[in-house]
């Protein structure tokens, strides 16, 4: 299977945050089902899940993550080109959660990518994530840390240290069904 990541550019229709704009939603958006992967040894990525709901009547944006548990948090999503090979794009101007509807971060979609982790102090039990967003105010939570299944697609002893993640193609993977624990994912 031919792996490459696209360049984290953003090729999103939405419109980007307007800058300066203030916190105008009157209910909080929350966040349910949100968990993680446990991370395998070595690895230096990980991800997060889970469904945004949004009570208020207007569309709120989110424009980016945060985590105690790395410097560098990204909001990707997982594109599908004419070929049918997926990809994975940084989504700089961020997702809209629609008014009074959810928005659903998950295996395959979009997702928040914590890059440059440290598989050995990784929590086991919850990481905490806050989203920000353009027209709210930000969501701490913590989401709940899964080990991988047993049924995961093993990928072997793949070594992402002399990929290029900037050219990686996803193919047909599903990234539910892939065996982190026997890929190292180290960026060097």
């Amino acid at each position: 299977v031919g792996l490459t990541l696209a360049a984290c550019g953003s090729d999103s229709t939405s419109e980007p945050a307007s800058p300066g704009a203030e916190a105008t939603a009157s209910e909080p958006l929350t966040i349910s089902d949100a968990w993680s992967r446990q991370p395998a040894e070595g690895q230096t990525l990980g991800v997060v899940y889970g469904v945004v709901s949004n009570p208020n009547d207007t569309d709120i944006t989110v424009t980016s993550a945060a985590s105690p548990a790395t410097d560098r948090v990204e909001l990707h999503e997982t594109l599908v080109g004419d070929d049918g090979a997926m990809s994975m794009e940084e989504r700089t101007d961020g997702f809209v959660i629609p008014a009074n509807g959810e928005f659903v971060f998950e295996p395959g979609g979009p997702h928040v990518m914590l890059l440059d982790i440290d598989a050995a102090t990784f929590p086991t039990d919850s990481v905490d994530v806050t989203l920000t967003f353009d027209g709210a105010d930000d969501l701490s939570f913590s989401a709940e840390v899964r080990a991988i299944g047993g049924d995961a697609m093993d990928m072997g002893e793949m070594d992402m240290d002399e990929m290029d993640m900037g050219e990686m193609d996803m193919g047909e993977m599903d990234m539910d069904e892939m065996d982190m624990d026997e890929m190292d994912m180290d960026e060097s």
